[in-house]
């Protein structure tokens, strides 16, 4: 039966009126957030969700401000596993929070709503410096096209929004119903 389990890729801190797209009283106001990739344990699958932010090119860097005291490499180590274990990687969309460390994951297939990496590409204005080609273009993507099983009791669905093509991951358990929202429901 599958089982989850929030991992941690620490924090990163940026100001909480990026977060929205008009002049708010939240400029200038430090929002620190937790970066809790999903792992899925099925009979057959490791699944991750997310791969948090990884190590940003400096020119990134400087704009985020950073606690990765706890590195996912870690939170994955202390689950018993190691990168390769991972068979499969769900990114719920392609920001550099969500997509960082991708390319730890050599054996893993990777799934993303295709409308996601081809916006990732050719961003608008607003989102240009949330998608960083080289975290985002380090594997190969499996498209999907709106809601998709991935292996039994766990599916995606779309929730677009905070990217054009965001999604969700829904995971039945044996007692539960879980929905890992990504950025469809950010904040406390």
């Amino acid at each position: 039966m599958n089982k989850v389990k929030l991992l941690s890729d620490g924090f990163f801190g940026l100001d909480k009126g990026f977060l929205v797209y008009r002049k708010t009283s939240y400029h200038g106001v430090l929002y620190m957030a937790a970066l809790k990739p999903l792992l899925i344990t099925t009979d057959k699958e490791k699944i991750l969700v997310d791969t948090g932010i990884g190590e940003l090119p400096d020119r990134i860097k400087k704009f985020y401000r950073l606690d990765r005291e706890m590195k996912l490499e870690r939170s994955i180590k202390e689950e018993g596993l190691k990168p390769e274990d991972i068979s499969v990687v769900i990114n719920t969309h392609l920001h550099l929070d969500h997509c960082g460390n991708n390319v730890l994951f050599k054996n893993a297939k990777f799934y993303v709503q295709r409308d996601e990496v081809r916006y990732a590409h050719f961003p608008d204005r607003f989102q240009k410096n949330t998608y960083i080609r080289e975290l985002f273009d380090t594997v190969d993507y499996i498209g999907i096209k709106g809601d998709h099983e991935i292996t039994g009791g766990v599916k995606v669905i779309t929730t677009p929004g905070h990217s054009p093509a965001h999604q969700s991951v829904v995971v039945d358990t044996e007692d539960e119903k879980y929905i890992y929202c990504g950025d469809a429901s950010p904040l406390r």
